[in-house]
């Protein structure tokens, strides 16, 4: 099975596709040409067909047990990483398909960027193990340095840390915007996302180095670091004198 149609009349056809899956056991991939022209296929030919989240996990995929569970489980908890977390970017990026390649390159169950593969030692982002690790390092470097902004991190993860410092937030890309709550929905973690500032965590300072003034986070939280180097984390700051 397979067909195109213009990008207008996406979602005519989705209907239409959804009436006829219960002929279907797994998984329906969709491509959009350069014309706009989307190709859906239960039968991929192409590493640039991507599957579609909607129509349920690919055959053998199970995220309680299994080869990728287990995997991202113990890769997940040895970085302190929610796996539940993982296992929802995951989905959203590649659907648990392994082999998966994006238009821009992006390899494998997390969709690493060759430079991203290379800066975290990945030799072969199609191999679900290696692609985990990177992608799970990578995500928790995220968490580092967007501390208690979900939406920040998994905004990260998409569009680049970069991009979020640059605009101060979620950039403004409509997919970026759809990925965050895409990835939220599946995590099951209610985050309003709105536009507050990105708060990146402040860099090491040497011993001596004056102390920056207590940072604000979401939800009234505020960061204050004590004497002896340890983060608080308060919604009634103490006030230190001079």
């Amino acid at each position: 099975m397979s067909q195109g149609l213009r990008r207008s009349g996406v979602m005519l056809c989705i209907g239409s596709l959804l009436l006829g899956t219960a002929a279907f056991a797994g998984p329906i991939y969709v491509h959009v040409d350069a014309e706009g022209t989307a190709h859906f296929t239960d039968a991929p030919t192409k590493p640039y067909f991507r599957p579609l989240p909607a129509f349920g996990l690919p055959r053998g995929v199970n995220l309680t047990s299994g080869q990728y569970a287990t995997l991202i489980n113990a890769i997940a908890t040895e970085h302190a990483v929610d796996p539940a977390l993982v296992k929802a970017i995951i989905r959203a990026e590649s659907n648990f398909d392994q082999r998966a390649v994006s238009r821009k390159g992006a390899q494998g169950l997390m969709q690493l960027m060759p430079d991203t593969a290379f800066r975290y030692a990945v030799s072969n982002a199609f191999d679900p193990a290696e692609n985990i690790r990177g992608g799970v390092q990578y995500l928790r470097y995220l968490q580092e340095l967007f501390p208690h902004q979900l939406h920040l991190t998994v905004a990260a993860y998409n569009a680049g840390e970069n991009a979020v410092l640059r605009y101060g937030g979620i950039p403004p890309y409509a997919e970026t915007r759809a990925y965050v709550a895409r990835v939220l929905q599946y995590y099951g973690h209610s985050v309003t996302i709105n536009d507050a500032p990105a708060k990146p965590a402040s860099p090491a300072r040497s011993a001596g180095a004056p102390r920056a003034a207590a940072s604000h986070l979401s939800g009234g939280m505020v960061r204050q670091v004590s004497e002896d180097g340890t983060p608080l984390y308060t919604n009634a700051p103490v006030k230190r004198s001079r």
